[in-house]
């Protein structure tokens, strides 16, 4: 299978299961960033096509002006270790888990003992070591959490394989403080679906229900969209969006500068609506 078709068949793997709540830009807009990417390989074309479904932002607003920097297959090639796609950021900015890009039919081999952190005054640069090995199930993750000399701040996240991409990068922050409202434990992550760069994050307490929150980077095409919603929630001073949807009921967010969409969803059982927006009238962010 050539890079482009491999690229091709995970970008519709992943699209086939983005959250309904979060309405993502068209398959042709999305299909064009895709073409003009295939011959850079997998350094800059496969991770990239992964990279548009699940989204990035950056740690700090607006862009930098950076010298030039080394042509990503350069340094996918001179680096080991396996790229990653995705960083939470904890509350106190000091602890940083990075996610490795799955791949369809591969799961990650890990070697923390090879793992690298560089902390400078503008980034921080991660090296996330290991190797893609054949396994049944494609859809666990592979992680690491780092901690750092001080508070990340208004650095830059970079993967040490690919400085020039683009990774989904949110802090705990923006995620609802459901341990403290409610009783809920938080699950170990896995990736939505096959192939998909989507993050599950999954959430349980006894007697259920379980919830599923995806944070993605929302960079729409011009005609792209999201769904507007059925109805809004203030809840702690954000902003709620409300899906009544056929098959359960949905919601979205923001993050604080709006550069991350996150969308919350039932998993594992129906619910009813007035329990639904119970629990999310119970949400509390720090």
């Amino acid at each position: 299978m050539s890079d482009g078709t491999q690229v091709t068949d995970l970008f519709e793997r992943a699209v086939a299961e983005v959250p309904p709540a979060l309405l993502l830009p068209p398959h042709a807009a999305i299909r064009r960033r895709i073409r003009r990417r295939r011959a850079a390989g997998w350094g800059a074309g496969a991770v990239a096509a992964l990279l548009v479904v699940a989204g990035f932002v950056v740690a700090r607003p607006g862009p930098a002006v950076e010298g030039p920097e080394p042509a990503a297959s350069a340094v996918a090639s001179a680096a080991p270790g396996v790229p990653w796609t995705a960083a939470r950021i904890d509350r106190t900015g000091t602890r940083i888990t990075v996610y490795a890009a799955p791949l369809v039919g591969k799961c990650v081999e890990r070697d923390p003992a090879r793992d690298d952190l560089d902390f400078s005054d503008d980034r921080v640069t991660i090296l996330l070591d290991g190797a893609y090995t054949g396994c049944a199930d494609d859809t666990q993750v592979a992680a690491r959490t780092f901690e750092l000399p001080q508070s990340v701040g208004t650095r830059f996240l970079r993967d040490a394989r690919s400085p020039q991409g683009q990774q989904l990068v949110f802090s705990d922050a923006d995620l609802p403080e459901l341990s403290r409202t409610g009783g809920w434990s938080e699950l170990p992550p896995v990736w939505l679906s096959s192939g998909a760069a989507v993050l599950a994050l999954g959430f349980t307490r006894a007697g259920g229900p379980q919830l599923r929150i995806a944070p993605m980077r929302w960079e729409p095409e011009p005609d792209g969209r999201l769904s507007p919603p059925d109805h809004t929630l203030m809840v702690d001073g954000r902003r709620i969006d409300v899906y009544d949807r056929s098959d359960g009921p949905a919601a979205g967010w923001w993050s604080a500068d709006e550069r991350v969409r996150f969308t919350l969803e039932v998993t594992g059982g129906a619910i009813e609506k007035s329990a639904f927006e119970e629990i999310l009238r119970g949400m509390t962010w720090s």
